[in-house]
């Protein structure tokens, strides 16, 4: 990150959670998330699409580190950060997610599955400042 400024973890979940709706990559951060953009790349000169782009680089990496397979790979398609994912509903992406760790869609949405996985994304985000 680009800030000596820890940021919150209950604000980086909640942040995270409404990633889900639209996604987390770069230009649906920056049109839909602008706040969790500043949250992780706080303005520094750059404009708000590169910052946007690095916001994004900052989840995935996050993601790698905070989770191992099948986790890492469903989080990934939630986020909209998996091949052929990108744009589509977040209920197509929770049922494609919910698959990769052999789930229904309903079950992987409850607090102990997919909340408990952006919960960690968060804690990495959090502490790897």
């Amino acid at each position: 990150m680009s800030t000596n400024r820890t940021p919150d973890i209950d604000t980086v979940e909640k942040l995270l959670r409404k990633a889900r709706r639209h996604g987390a990559r770069g230009p649906e951060l920056a049109q839909h998330l602008p706040a969790l953009v500043d949250l992780l790349v706080p303005p520094n000169g750059a404009s708000p699409r590169d910052r946007a782009a690095h916001a994004e680089q900052i989840i995935r990496k996050a993601i790698d580190t905070a989770l191992d397979d099948p986790a890492k790979t469903a989080i990934k398609v939630l986020f909209g950060l998996a091949a052929g994912t990108r744009r589509t509903s977040v209920d197509y992406r929770r049922e494609h997610a919910a698959g990769h760790i052999g789930i229904t869609p309903g079950a992987f949405r409850r607090p102990h599955q997919e909340g408990t996985m952006i919960l960690e994304i968060a804690f990495e985000i959090a502490t790897t400042v």
